[in-house]
């Protein structure tokens, strides 16, 4: 069997479970067959912990074979739910229920029928006698004799209460199952955890007071928790006082409940075997007791046994190893470390975002301080030194681990699993140790590496593409980049903006013909920063004389080397990392950017993709938080330099041949 590039996240279907908790579900289907009908049986967890994979394993086995004991009907709620309020949402949950259990029975059918234009379209004012009404909705459990809204005016009604139709469906249930042959039917109520919590307990209620009928048994797939929410409107927000209150709902409803073994789940085996046939291990590394080892370490720390969240984990490794085997004609193997590395930093991705943002906007953790915490909005100092002059000496005692400690303090997720996070990191440090690449340097500079790859499959909040305003921005872009210029130089006396499109960019003339066309793109990077491509105009072609040359020969031309040697003048401060907001272009195989123009240019002659020309059109960014920085007078005159350097080159070698 081939490789496989990703999980499906629909629910297991197969008759074996797959995170070893086999006697369990053993144990539960042994129970229900066994069970005296009516009963109800809820399956507990946290959303993603496999309810509705447990629930298809009981359909199949116990409704699906041909010797299986009961009629299996399956309702998923949520589907129901869409685009329906929760009055119909409940009507179409009964009305299809009704319909699976009378699929046979013509006197049942009309039965419902007759009661459905009683209570259709009304105000639902009642389903069962002398019970009280639902909380939060507009469904009263009393009378049902409802007119109907939609009946003609010459028809004549017949007054069906609910205590027929529970008669009419007794009888169609008894009916059901007498002619296939089997002992009872199991009805299996999906995704209540995905509706409203309100809503999922007026389900509830109704299905406990209207359909407790013989031979049937209901499967509901709910957590307490839903419950408690859905309760609130009712009795407040939970405590001690009133816990008593909930528990007595649910135990009134659920005669079973059923929580999933996730503490027992043991992933591990599904998990390797995933990788390996995703492709991201081979089978031989996963018999190795420590590779074993050090990827339950990582699970264990961030998705643990969550089925969905493993499959999100795996998925997007696949994703990112399709990415990578995409991106170079020279295909080389990655190492094993590399994985691990790269496994780590992606479950921190999709399990510690916050951390994940942190890193990808200085991924040398090692070397976080306290300036870095307050650039990140996090304060080092206790309450009580809070407004004391910052002592530049603690400032240097501040640890990352201090950092994340802060970061987690006012995060309760976060703080539940400060210790996972530290774990993480520190498992990083330990593997890079192995090829002793520990030093603040280098750590960063394979953070990088890792992050720039994970950043496609990231979720980033704050500033989208939907609430940035390109057009505004590159409009107050255009002229203060234009005012800037006319200020710095005089003599430049003709442009001309670009179409304002959400792009842009300037065309400045240095001569009566001839002129710069530079490009300006606007976006959002994947550390959700505003960031401004500018596209120069640098291309000058080769004369006839130095064609074939390498770029040593091309830079004995003095001209040329000249001009060059101009615009690194301007170039190479920007260029330094000191420079935080604006960088250059990398390439696959040099990962980080260029110190000047005249390296990169060194770069792509030798690489032989400018064989007609001496000089390319090169792209730098400007990356910044927010469009207003955009409007800071440094970033508006490093800008306005940098296109003026670009006219200035242009024109010193215009009459260069």
């Amino acid at each position: 069997m081939g490789r496989t590039s990703s999980l499906s996240d629909i629910p297991f279907n197969e008759s074996l479970n797959d995170f070893g908790t086999e006697r369990y579900v053993n144990g539960l289907i042994k129970f229900i067959e066994n069970s005296s009908a009516p009963i109800t049986i809820a399956l507990q967890g946290e959303w993603g912990s496999g309810k509705t994979s447990l629930m298809n394993r009981l359909e199949r086995v116990l409704c699906t074979y041909e010797d299986s004991q009961f009629v299996g009907i399956g309702i998923n709620t949520w589907e129901y739910s869409m685009l329906s309020s929760p009055e119909e949402t409940v009507f179409k949950i009964i009305e299809r229920l009704v319909k699976e259990l009378s699929q046979n029975d013509g006197n049942t059918k009309k039965t419902w029928n007759k009661y459905l234009k009683k209570i259709k379209h009304a105000t639902y004012r009642g389903l069962y006698e002398g019970v009280k009404m639902i909380p939060g909705m507009a469904i009263a459990v009393g009378a049902a004799n409802v007119p109907s809204d939609y009946k003609d005016k010459e028809e004549i009604v017949e007054d069906i209460t609910l205590s027929d139709l529970r008669v009419s469906l007794e009888t169609a249930v008894n009916n059901l199952i007498a002619t296939k042959n089997k002992k009872g039917v199991i009805v299996f109520v999906d995704d209540l955890d995905r509706l409203n919590p309100p809503v999922a307990v007026e389900i509830l209620e109704l299905l406990k007071n209207v359909f407790t009928l013989d031979h049937c048994i209901f499967i509901l797939a709910i957590d307490y928790e839903v419950v408690v929410k859905g309760l609130e409107p009712k009795f407040g927000n939970l405590t001690d006082h009133n816990e008593r209150e909930f528990r007595s709902f649910f135990d009134k409803i659920i005669q079973v409940p059923f929580s999933l073994p996730v503490n027992n789940y043991r992933p591990m085996d599904f998990i390797l075997k995933s990788l390996v046939d995703i492709g991201y291990l081979n089978e031989f590394d996963t018999t190795n007791p420590n590779v074993r080892s050090i990827f339950t370490t990582i699970v264990e720390s961030s998705v643990g046994k969550n089925p969905r969240s493993i499959k999100r984990l795996i998925n997007t490794l696949s994703l990112l190893d399709c990415i990578d085997s995409c991106g170079s004609t020279n295909k080389k193997e990655t190492s094993l470390d590399e994985k691990i590395l790269n496994f780590i930093v992606v479950a921190i991705q999709i399990c510690y975002p916050k951390i994940y943002r942190m890193l990808s906007q200085k991924p040398g953790f090692t070397t976080w301080d306290a300036a870095f915490a307050s650039k990140m909005g996090v304060s080092m100092d206790d309450e009580e030194d809070q407004g004391a002059v910052v002592d530049e000496s603690k400032e240097q005692e501040v640890q990352w681990e201090d950092i994340i400690e802060r970061v987690s303090s006012t995060d309760a997720f976060l703080s539940q699993h400060l210790n996972d996070v530290i774990t993480l990191l520190n498992l990083i440090l330990e593997v890079l140790s192995k090829t002793n690449q520990t030093s603040p340097e280098q750590v960063s500079e394979k953070m990088k590496k890792i992050l720039d790859k994970s950043s496609v499959t990231g979720i980033n909040s704050g500033l989208t593409n939907e609430n940035f305003d390109k057009k505004t921005f590159m409009g107050k872009l255009h002229q203060n980049i234009i005012n800037r210029i006319q200020e710095l130089r005089p003599d430049i006396k003709k442009w001309q903006l670009k179409r304002n499109t959400g792009n842009g960019g300037i065309y400045i003339w240095y001569d009566d013909k001839n002129y710069i066309n530079t490009t300006f793109t606007p976006s959002i990077n994947a550390k959700n920063k505003i960031t401004l491509r500018l596209w120069l105009h640098l291309e000058i072609k080769r004369p006839d004389r130095l064609k074939g040359k390498s770029y040593e020969e091309i830079m004995q031309e003095k001209p040329l080397a000249d001009a060059l040697a101009k615009l690194d003048e301007l170039m190479v401060p920007l260029l330094d990392k000191k420079t935080w907001f604006f960088h250059g272009r990398t390439y696959e195989d040099n990962p980080t950017y260029f110190k000047s123009y005249r390296d990169e240019l060194r770069y792509v002659i030798e690489m032989g993709w400018l064989p007609n020309h001496v000089a390319n059109n090169p792209q730098f960014w400007v990356d910044l938080d927010k469009p207003s920085h955009f409007e800071e007078p440094q970033i508006i005159d490093t800008i306005a330099k940098v296109l003026i350097a670009n006219h200035d080159f242009r024109k010193q070698l215009k009459d260069w041949q």
